[in-house]
Formats: structure tokens, sequence, C-alpha cells
């Protein structure tokens, strides 16, 4: 069977030039067979490790399937696969291992897949255009502590409202209110990415054409009533 799977492990690819010993595994079992009587189609070779973890002794090293993630807010993670800190959670499941949490390297290992390593690329080119925003030269800052950016023509203002801060969007205010302009910002940059601050502009600058044209209707009715 070992000769002809080339000599190496049906799964990893490893030989024992590689240090690893190679057995024969059967796929299934028929009762009162001895394991030489099964035909080569029952069975494959496995290094050592690979039919560990086949026969569930150890976690499989293939095999898994990415199943969602989830934000600790800090390193109080430990991935399950090699321990080591994490942030970023990552959980995968396998048919023959209960689900594990893990961190980026282990998952894309896992799934032998980028699925954990384009998220956190994704994560890191979102923060940085995160900075490049609030710390951004088009920012002005005027007195009273108002500060003014215009953006993909909407002009957004961060000002005081009593004793917190709120933002106006093309001279409406909105309304929710921060402690410092820091968090304004932020709020501010997650409007614009997902769109919502857009569509916010697009529905008021729409009951703004509705109100105009409801008052022109109302001018010109009152003119044809007049003469």
């Amino acid at each position: 069977m070992i000769r002809l799977d080339g000599g190496v492990c049906s799964q990893c690819g490893r030989s024992p030039l590689d240090e690893v010993t190679l057995h024969v595994h059967h796929k299934s079992y028929i009762a009162g067979h001895k394991p030489w009587q099964y035909p080569y189609e029952m069975c494959h070779t496995l290094c050592s490790g690979c039919h560990a973890a086949e026969h569930g002794i150890i976690p499989p090293k293939f095999g898994w399937d990415f199943a969602g993630w989830d934000d600790l807010g800090s390193l109080v993670g430990s991935c399950e696969c090699c321990g080591t800190g994490i942030r970023y959670s990552f959980l995968v499941s396998h048919p023959k291992w209960p689900s594990m949490e893990v961190g980026e390297t282990c998952c894309d290992n896992l799934t032998s897949s980028e699925v954990a390593s384009n998220f956190m690329e994704s994560k890191r080119r979102y923060a940085s255009r995160l900075k490049r925003f609030v710390s951004s030269m088009r920012w002005k800052e005027y007195s009273g502590g108002i500060h003014h950016i215009e953006h993909k023509r909407l002009v957004i203002r961060i000002g005081p409202v009593r004793d917190v801060l709120g933002i106006w969007l093309n001279g409406t205010l909105g309304k929710k209110r921060f402690n410092d302009c820091l968090s304004a910002k932020i709020a501010v940059f997650e409007l614009l990415e997902s769109g919502a601050l857009h569509v916010y502009a697009e529905k008021h600058r729409k009951k703004r054409l509705t109100v105009i044209e409801s008052r022109d209707r109302f001018a010109a009715f009152a003119s044809s009533r007049y003469d």
C-alpha cells in the first residue's frame, strides 16, 4: 500500500526522508477481516501524525472550515492550536474534532486558505485609513471649538452642543453626542465608510426639495387666487 501511494503520506505528502513513520490506514472496517485482508481501495498511506488525527487522538491538521470570528478587545485570548496570545479569535470547525478558537496563522494553516490573513489585512487597512482621516490637514479648526471638513460634497462640522459635541451634516445637526472631538471624528469616519452619511445627506436633500416644491406650489396657488 505504501509503495502504491508513492512512499509518502496521502494527506501531508511527507515521507521517511522527513523523519516521519508511514502507516496504512483503513478507511472503514469489515467484521472478521484481518488488517491485510482489505482491498487496496479501502486503504491509504498516512504518516503517524495524520493517522493519529484521523482516529481523533490529536487535532486534525487538514479539513477545517472557517466558521466565524470575534474581537476580544485586547490580547486576552489564547490560540487553542499553538497557545499564542490573540485578540482576534477565529472559529474553525471539523467533522472529526470539536470546534477551536485559533489565531490568524493557525486559522489559515488549518483551513488551507487566507481567510484570516485577508481579514486582518482588511482591519489593518481600515485602521490606517482611520488614522489618516482623523489627523488630516483638511480638518479646519475655528474659534469656539468648531472643526470643519468638506468630503465628497458633504460639509461636516463638529461643534459644541451645550456641554458636549454634536455633528452637523450640510447644516443639519445629528442626534448623537460626544464627549471629545476624536470620538466625533471616528464616528464621522465610520459613517463615511459604511455609506450611511451619504444616505442621510441624500434623504435630507430630498426632504428639503420637497419642502421647497411645496412652498413654491403654495406661492403659485396663492398668487393665482390673488390675481
